[in-house]
């Protein structure tokens, strides 16, 4: 789902920033494994005109906002590992749909050991629930 920028960027500033010594952590695990997380200013005027806070591509990079909030950092950790292990189909809209639900699922319901706010959790459980709006409606044929 993208969200409108200028919803993207309140989002942004509304959330708790990710602890940096674990995202300094992250990227230096990231960087053994031949892998790479950005974070610039350039790529967060991008993410929020997309409407994110991460993204990650195929070829291992993660593109992250500099002021990522927990659940948009684990979220994208979660999609990096759909990835490397090969779950994601492009071009499949159910697919993405049913690994964008699952790693929601997976937040919500971890939200503690993640550091997820109260604030993260309302706005991962209203993009959930749209999510699985659009699957049924997908799977009923009536998109």
């Amino acid at each position: 789902m993208i969200f409108h920028s200028e919803k993207a960027k309140k989002i942004i500033l509304l959330q708790k920033q990710m602890d940096i010594n674990v995202v300094m952590r992250v990227k230096a695990s990231l960087s053994k494994m031949g892998d790479i997380l950005e974070q610039s200013a350039e790529w967060d005027e991008y993410l929020v005109s997309q409407g994110m806070e991460a993204t990650t591509f195929t070829d291992g990079t993660m593109i992250m906002h500099t002021k990522v909030s927990a659940s948009g950092f684990f979220e994208e950790l979660i999609h990096y590992g759909q990835i490397k292990s090969g779950r994601i189909i492009y071009g499949d809209e159910e697919n993405m749909l049913m690994l964008e639900i699952e790693a929601k699922e997976r937040l919500i319901n971890h939200k503690k050991a993640y550091g997820i706010t109260d604030f993260e959790v309302e706005v991962l459980t209203n993009v959930l629930n749209e999510y699985r709006r659009i699957l049924e409606k997908l799977r009923k044929g009536e998109m």
